[in-house]
């Protein structure tokens, strides 16, 4: 099995919202200071099942009064397919260098669709880092050292990708 078919359905399992380690609007090292506030739904990315809602629980900064979330591991922000599906799009366009038209017409998806991921991915990858990443890579360069990873390394990744800056993920950075 490929590596990124490996990614991809490791990361379309749905699971739970992760709770929540730090605050991303206060400094590292703060003490836990957050309480649960309430949650919204959104739809969970699913293919099969278009109209399958996921509650995200929203949690509340008491220092500056803030409201926060955490995805579940297979969702991104602002981005309504699964995480391991952007991953095989953006391996198919950088790696095994699909073209655009190619891509959208066997994955069913718009070329715009698609040409707004890529741009998104190009915009946030200077502050993306892998373990042991010192300097930005290229996108082609940084999507073989993700698939080379084990697949529980990336999920906590993006995890703490997520974690850090709530906007802040693969596709994109999302000003507040």
């Amino acid at each position: 099995m490929p590596p990124a078919l490996f990614v991809t359905l490791l990361l379309q399992q749905l699971a739970p919202c992760p709770a929540p380690s730090r605050c991303p609007y206060c400094p590292v090292g703060t003490p836990p200071h957050w309480i649960r506030w309430g949650h919204y739904e959104r739809y969970a990315g699913d293919p099969e099942q278009g109209t399958q809602k996921v509650a995200i629980p929203r949690y509340r900064c008491k220092i500056v009064v803030r409201t926060f979330s955490l995805l579940p591991d297979a969702l991104l922000p602002y981005c309504s397919v699964r995480t391991g599906r952007v991953l095989a799009w953006l391996q198919a366009l950088y790696v095994d260098a699909t073209p655009l038209s190619r891509l959208a017409h066997r994955v069913e998806m718009a070329r715009g669709t698609l040409r707004g991921l890529r741009v998104r991915f190009q915009r946030a990858l200077p502050q993306l880092r892998l373990p042991g990443q010192p300097a930005a890579w290229p996108p082609a360069r940084f999507l073989e050292a993700l698939r080379a990873l084990d697949p529980s390394a990336i999920v906590v990744l993006f995890r703490m990708w997520k974690e850090r800056e709530p906007k802040h993920s693969v596709v994109g950075l999302h000003r507040r």
